[in-house]
């Protein structure tokens, strides 16, 4: 047999060990570490939730590449959360190596579900035009194996406490994570969300800027509370596995 036919066959049965191997009961969240901007991937076996794509920069390429079988290249759903770039610009170059099964956007609202394998995606809000792009962009809560996670997107202060006020946020959920609003911003972040849903951990979404994100005082915020506060500028990508049993 021939070096180059050897190979060959070595490739070809790896590829084949390797698809056969992937798990199928493969349940995960994770937050891509895509500099300043938002990109989390739901996982469930070999399919797929997206929730926000990054910047045009294309960096949640790179997250998917480490995190999903090369072989796979369909997404089941892409949320983008609102249009501002550091969620959304990643989407352009995404569907050119992907196919997008589902994109959803402004054509969410309050109580709409996602669901795929063992993830759903609850929209919390918006319920109503809250008059700004940070303000209306899509906050979600992500049930996965059992547990619940709460995705804030870039809503302020604001519409935390109504979310509170109204009975959105309920105490009794035992909230996992939360993603914390707009890279710790200081318009969010707020006492009343914090004192509501009392997560064991927090994520901030956040790279290299020059806002001032996060915010100290909005770590301080979080951390009195004894909640373990986690950094995608300073972890990379933050993953989270679940058992699917």
């Amino acid at each position: 047999m021939s070096k180059k036919k050897f190979l060959l066959i070595s490739f070809v049965g790896l590829l084949v060990m390797v698809v056969i191997t992937w798990p199928a009961n493969k349940l995960e969240a994770v937050f891509c570490d895509v500099g300043q901007g938002d990109a989390i991937l739901l996982q469930s076996g070999s399919g797929q939730i997206l929730i926000d794509t990054g910047n045009e920069d294309g960096k949640v390429m790179d997250c998917l590449a480490r995190h999903t079988p090369f072989w796979d290249r369909k997404i089941e759903a892409v949320v983008i959360t609102h249009s501002d770039s550091d969620h959304s610009g990643g989407l352009a170059k995404l569907k050119k190596y992907y196919s997008v099964q589902n994109i959803y956007s402004t054509n969410l609202g309050k109580n709409d579900v996602i669901k795929m394998g063992m993830i759903s995606f609850e929209v919390l809000s918006p319920e109503q035009n809250w008059g700004n792009e940070n303000d209306n962009s899509v906050v979600g809560l992500v049930t996965i194996g059992g547990k619940k996670m709460l995705l804030m997107a870039d809503v302020s202060a604001e519409v935390e406490q109504k979310m509170v006020w109204r009975g959105v946020l309920r105490q009794s959920q035992d909230y996992e994570v939360v993603k914390i609003s707009h890279h710790g911003s200081n318009t969010a972040t707020s006492e009343e969300l914090l004192e509501r849903v009392r997560p064991k951990e927090v994520v901030i979404s956040v790279g290299k800027n020059s806002f001032g994100h996060p915010d100290k005082g909005v770590i301080e915020r979080i951390e009195k509370r004894g909640i373990r506060v986690r950094r995608t500028d300073k972890e990379g990508d933050i993953v989270y596995g679940f058992n699917s049993s």
